[in-house]
């Protein structure tokens, strides 16, 4: 009788069938990394970039802060004061002053008030002629004495300027000569009434034969 032979049907392994392909790169290897060092900067380069602002700071710094001035709000000057109407003396008068301490519209105004006043005892009318300034100190020549129109407060605006910078140059005995001239410009209708009522005196010549 012959040999049978038996097969046995099955589901077949996958593992025999599709043996596992290892793959190179399918591998994780871990490399460790290599520390590579950074190049070093510059360093003259970052000097300059550090040195630079602070150089423009202290530049701002010097620009912010002023240089000290002297302080004059100590130092005092001699103001001599003279109003004057033709010949009459209206106003005269020396005061002892700190820098922009004079007022001189409250000045004009007591001025106004004593000329009219002299111009009401005397009768007779004025009129306006100049103002002026003279600044003079100790050691400075004639010549070279501060001269300055004033009429009205800007003028003596001036004036103030000029005893400043004497002042801050460390000038002595400052002096400041204030004059305001007025003429008389006639007198009033009283007088020339008065003068008008007054009896003439006659003159009588005897002659002899």
């Amino acid at each position: 009788m012959p040999n049978l032979t038996y097969r046995k049907h099955g589901r077949k392994a996958t593992g025999k069938e599709n043996p596992p392909v290892m793959s190179t790169s399918s591998k994780h290897v871990i490399v460790p990394k290599k520390h590579v060092p950074q190049p070093p900067a510059n360093k003259k380069s970052a000097s300059k970039a550090k040195h630079v602002p602070e150089v423009e700071d202290a530049e701002d710094v010097n620009d912010s802060e002023p240089e000290p001035v002297m302080d004059i709000s100590n130092q005092t000057y001699s103001l001599h004061k003279s109003v004057v109407v033709g010949d009459t003396v209206i106003v005269g008068d020396t005061d002892f002053l700190t820098h922009e301490e004079f007022d001189y519209r409250q000045f004009e105004t007591y001025n106004i008030r004593k000329l009219n006043d002299a111009a009401e005892k005397g009768k007779f009318t004025f009129e306006y002629l100049s103002g002026t300034a003279t600044i003079m100190a100790k050691g400075v020549r004639i010549c070279d004495n501060i001269i300055i129109a004033v009429e009205d407060n800007h003028g003596w605006k001036k004036v103030e300027k000029g005893i400043e910078r004497y002042m801050l140059a460390s000038k002595k005995d400052i002096i400041v000569k204030l004059a305001v001239l007025y003429s008389k410009t006639g007198v009033s209708d009283t007088d020339s009434s008065d003068d008008e009522k007054r009896p003439t005196k006659k003159v009588v010549e005897f002659v002899c034969c």
